[in-house]
């Protein structure tokens, strides 16, 4: 196995579980405590610098991961550990582009009323959390699908 796949795979994901961590934690907090009307016109001025560096770090971890996924073929157990990692980041990408990117702009567009921004918001809150959980799930099983590629080519 290419191990340098392996390794921007590993530190992609986790790279972006960083990254989810401080949105989550950082912004999500920050933006919770703000009214409706005040959150959209801060969301307005954060979310396009959240941007480059959020698709920086996810697209090499994606694209890794595709190739790695592709490349173990005949590896039942690599292969199965780095589909696993791989369903991770396509699930997050899933959640992100039905929910997060419509609300993202919708809130940059202040096209909603401070209740529906509140609600629309919390929401926002919520799913990505699972988003992070499922990144999680996926960094780990990134590492153990270079921990079984290791142990199966030292024996």
């Amino acid at each position: 196995m290419n191990k340098s796949l392996a390794y921007i795979s590993i530190i992609g994901i986790a790279a972006f579980v960083g990254n989810m961590l401080v949105i989550g934690l950082g912004f999500g907090t920050y933006w919770q405590t703000l009214d409706p009307v005040e959150f959209m016109k801060q969301f307005t001025l954060q979310f396009p610098n959240l941007l480059p560096p959020t698709m920086g770090i996810l697209l090499p971890a994606l694209i890794a991961t595709i190739a790695l996924v592709v490349k173990t073929k005949g590896q039942m157990e690599v292969r199965k550990n780095w589909s696993i990692a791989l369903a991770g980041l396509v699930i997050a990408c899933t959640i992100t582009s039905v929910y997060h990117l419509p609300a993202n702009l919708g809130f940059m567009q202040s096209k909603y009323s401070a209740e529906e921004a509140l609600s629309k918001l919390h929401w926002w809150v919520i799913l990505h959390w699972v988003r992070t959980i499922v990144v999680f799930t996926a960094a780990i099983f990134a590492v153990r699908a270079f921990e079984v590629s290791r142990s199966n080519s030292t024996t």
